[in-house]
Formats: structure tokens, C-alpha cells, sequence
């Protein structure tokens, strides 16, 4: 993601899975970017002749990196007029053992943490009402960690509340992470009834690849999980690209997740 927190310190993120040919069906594959701020609407529609049809943005949370002073009801509908499709982001408490500094963290505690994730969610879902988001989906940015033990725990029950409580709103529950961590600690509660299951997933694997499918060893994520339309793919981090003679520094992805509208 960018930079909402010291997101260029996803070194963890970087513990790529060296990834084999894609595979299931990528029929629906579209191509977003996200940037650390909102661009201007008169910026989103310069970039109407660029390759891409969705755009990331930081709705808030704790943990948002940049303001957001375009970021408004007016523009999403502005917007979304010109043709762009949304990928609302919050970027609230980070896992208990991450290595970026200066940033909230959940509660090592896993029987607090569900807690703390429902509250994360009731938050998301009111900032989400007042730009008009009404149903979206809301993907938690949840920034690389080292995985294992407690920690794990902890972003599992967080995440679980924040899927049930979202649901509870009304809006799809999705998730942004390095897929060697918490996404691979997502699927690890895959079929598990005591958790409520994620809408979507956004990995996070810089290989410049725009796959959705066919992530292999070492940190293998089988096709079955989060088939259905069910993934975005953030393949390349932060750089400049230029359409229509305006340069935004971006991350790019593949999608073929939900989005807004």
C-alpha cells in the first residue's frame, strides 16, 4: 500500500512468492493503481487514457499516511461518473509484532483483539457512509509482519471481527496484505467455522507480474481460495507513470476483486 504507514518499509512484503503461471480463471482482470493521496477529479480524468479502471483510496484509520483533501462525497461521485470503479482502503491498528515504527498496533492479547476489530470496522463503515460508499467493499490494510505464534493470533480474531462486524453494516469485509504473512495467515482459517470469511484479499507480491492466480513456493496460495472474482494484486510498488502529460507515483495492480460501485 502506499506509505500509510512507513509502507515503503514493506520489506517484509518482499519475502516474495516466486510465482509459477497463473492459473484459474483470470477472465475478469482488470488493471488499478492506488496512490498515497487522492488525486484531484480533474487528475482522475486526464488519467481516463491510462490502462487503468480502478483506483485504491484511503477512506482513514489510525495508521492513514497522507491527507486526504480531495477525498469527498463530491468527488466519489464525480468520479465514479467518469467511469472509475473504487477500492476504499482503512488503515487502522497494525499487527502487535510489526517492525515499522510509529505506528498503532493491535492489542497482543487475543481475546481483546476481536474486540478491537469490530471497532476498526464500525469506524470504517462511518467513514465509508459519509463519502457515500453505502455496501462497498472496505479492504483492511494490513502492513507486512513477521508471522508466527501470538502475533498471528491476534491479526487472525482481529480480522474476524472486523469481517463480522462489517457484515453487520452491511459492507463486504476485504483485506490488504504481504502474501507472506497475512495473507497466508488468512488462509490458514480457510473452512474454519469459528472464522467469518474475508470477501476478498488483496496480495501484496512485487514479482511485475498482473497475476491472480499461481502463487507458489515459498509462499504458496492455493487457487481455490478466494476464487470468485475474490482477488486484487498489488504487483508493483511505488513509481511514476504519466498519462495525458500528469504523473502520479503509484502502485500498480491486477484486479478482479469487488469494488465501488
Amino acid at each position: 500500500m502506499k506509505r500509510s504507514l512507513v509502507i515503503l518499509a514493506v520489506g517484509l512484503t518482499l519475502l516474495l512468492a516466486a510465482c509459477v503461471p497463473p492459473s484459474g480463471d483470470s477472465s475478469g482482470v482488470t488493471r488499478g493503481f492506488d496512490a498515497c493521496a487522492a488525486p484531484t477529479a480533474s487528475t482522475m480524468n486526464a488519467w481516463r487514457s491510462s490502462p487503468y479502471t480502478s483506483v485504491g483510496v484511503y477512506i482513514g484509520g489510525a495508521n492513514r499516511g497522507c491527507a486526504q483533501p480531495n477525498l469527498t462525497n463530491s468527488w466519489v461521485t464525480t468520479v465514479t461518473g467518469q467511469g472509475w470503479k473504487l477500492l476504499p482502503i482503512w488503515v487502522g491498528p497494525q499487527a502487535p509484532c510489526t517492525t515499522l515504527g510509529g505506528t498503532t498496533k493491535i492489542t497482543a492479547d487475543p481475546n481483546q483483539a476481536w474486540a478491537q476489530g469490530a471497532a476498526q470496522a464500525s469506524a470504517a463503515a462511518d467513514a465509508a457512509g459519509a463519502l457515500g460508499l453505502g455496501g462497498t467493499p472496505i479492504y483492511y490494510d494490513m502492513e507486512a509482519y513477521p508471522p508466527g505464534g501470538q502475533c498471528t493470533s491476534s491479526v487472525q480474531i482481529f480480522t474476524n471481527g472486523w469481517v463480522y462486524t462489517l457484515h453487520q453494516r452491511g459492507y463486504r469485509a476485504a483485506f490488504y496484505s504481504s502474501l507472506c504473512s497475512g495473507i497466508l495467515d488468512q488462509a490458514a482459517t480457510w473452512g474454519n467455522p469459528l472464522y467469518y470469511p474475508l470477501d476478498a484479499i488483496w496480495i501484496a507480491a512485487w514479482n511485475n507480474t498482473p497475476n491472480i492466480f499461481g502463487f507458489g513456493s515459498p509462499c504458496a496460495l492455493p487457487d481455490s481460495m478466494w476464487s470468485n472474482h475474490q482477488r486484487v494484486h498489488q504487483y508493483i510498488g511505488g513509481h511514476n507513470e504519466s498519462y495525458s502529460g500528469v504523473t502520479i507515483n503509484i502502485d500498480s495492480n491486477a484486479v478482479d476483486g469487488p469494488r465501488y460501485p
